[in-house]
């Protein structure tokens, strides 16, 4: 079999889109053990939560790389290039290395299916790319990103990572991974091993008990992340500075008020990677968190007026970003985009999200998974005095940026998929008024 070329590899990737999301470990483990178990030479941090995971992500590979590391980092969705899922120093995979990495994946594919095996998913497929690249680049760490849920998510095949973190779990995914914050906290803690260090960041009540029942089975002690060490001390659109228990005046570029949350994570995490692993200089800490980059999180993406990108995507999600919102743009009148997808809470969200704003523009995400504009909008009209649908994200800029003046604030949200379209438009829209 030839080896294919990236246009080939990408549609052979699509080609999968079908199977959809489908829990377990087994096809993986499978499919690894066809191309040599490459996960069990490397050393990962495990990262799995409901809100804040790339993020969290994003700083930690900021710092590492300011020590000098080799760092992979796997990540989803995508929202530029599809290659950004699987970067080493932040540089996005090759198309050539793709390209051979999925012809080795599909030859491995072609005997599980002459054994009558069950072939893997998209993103187990992803995964397993992902696994083979930072194993052939030799990086000295990977941040692996969990996809949905821990327990049974394709990147939990590897069995003894050097740190394993959990982010803020809340309701989402509900249909997958349970109904209660009980059990969600149980799937997603299932990525702690046993004898493994491990962060958790600020949790509801039960999340925590939940949590610390799984550390106390796997004879761990988890660091704790607590809120009351942490103190914002300055916000603009330039970015904040923070201090957390030792930390004094850390500065960061991601604006979100959640983002000092997360910055807070990856600081304990940093704190433990010294312990355990590696030397870290307080200067690699402090300079990569400042220089950390992770778009669509609360992105400033146009200044006439002011419009903002956020990746809210559930109701914790939108509770972020109304406390951002009322806090540092009280008294501004916000103008809604929102576009969302059928299997997420999305009448909660815009209930929450109405706090800040009474008017919402709808319109549907491209992808299958999208919900009509006009549903959305449907669904919504009792929380909003003016509620609005239109086709597409570039319909929905056009129509609001045309009635909002300039000391307002036009902000995007519900799903990370929208961010590209609605960032394009959003440029599109300022050419065309700088030209007039």
């Amino acid at each position: 079999m030839d080896d294919m070329n990236y246009d080939e590899a990408i549609q052979y990737i699509e080609q999968l889109n079908s199977k959809g999301i489908v829990l377990g470990l087994e096809r993986m483990e499978r499919l690894l053990g066809l191309l040599a178990c490459p996960q069990r030479d490397l050393r990962c941090i495990h990262v799995a939560g409901t809100n804040g995971k790339g993020s969290v992500c994003a700083f930690l590979e900021a710092a590492l790389c300011q020590a000098g590391l080799k760092v992979g980092r796997y990540s989803s969705p995508t929202l530029y290039d599809y290659r950004e899922r699987i970067q080493v120093n932040g540089k996005y995979i090759e198309k050539q290395a793709l390209a051979e990495l999925i012809t080795r994946i599909q030859q491995a594919c072609a005997r599980m299916e002459q054994d009558g095996l069950e072939l893997p998913t998209v993103f187990e497929v992803e995964t397993v790319v992902a696994f083979l690249y930072f194993a052939q680049q030799q990086c000295d760490y990977v941040l692996l990103e969990v996809g949905m849920g821990g327990r049974l998510d394709s990147t939990n095949v590897i069995e003894k990572p050097v740190l394993s973190v959990i982010t803020p779990i809340s309701l989402d995914h509900t249909k997958l991974l349970g109904s209660t914050l009980a059990e969600i906290a149980a799937e997603k803690g299932g990525i702690i091993k046993h004898n493994c260090p491990v962060v958790i960041g600020p949790q509801q009540r039960e999340v925590l008990e939940v949590l610390q029942k799984r550390c106390q089975s796997c004879g761990v002690v988890p660091r704790l992340v607590k809120l009351e060490k942490l103190k914002q001390h300055h916000w603009s659109q330039e970015g904040q500075i923070f201090s957390y228990g030792e930390w004094e005046s850390v500065h960061i570029r991601l604006l979100g008020d959640y983002q000092c949350v997360n910055a807070a994570i990856a600081l304990e995490a940093l704190q433990c990677l010294q312990q355990w692993e590696v030397r870290l200089r307080a200067e690699h800490i402090t300079r990569g968190l400042a220089l950390a980059r992770w778009p669509g999180r609360f992105e400033v993406i146009g200044q006439k007026p002011l419009c903002i990108v956020d990746g809210a995507h559930n109701p914790a999600g939108a509770q972020a970003l109304v406390q951002t919102l009322q806090r540092h743009f009280s008294g501004r009148r916000i103008w809604l985009l929102l576009g969302v997808f059928r299997d997420k809470d999305y009448r909660k969200m815009g209930e929450i999200l109405s706090s800040v704003s009474d008017n919402v523009c709808c319109f549907k995400p491209p992808t299958e998974r999208g919900l009509e504009g006009e549903a959305l909008a449907q669904a919504l009209k009792l929380y909003y005095t003016r509620v609005t649908w239109v086709q597409n994200a570039a319909q929905a800029v056009q129509q609001v940026l045309t009635e909002a003046e300039a000391d307002d604030l036009v902000v995007s949200c519900g799903s990370l998929s929208t961010i590209c379209d609605v960032q394009n438009a959003v440029k599109q829209w300022e050419a065309a008024y700088e030209t007039h």
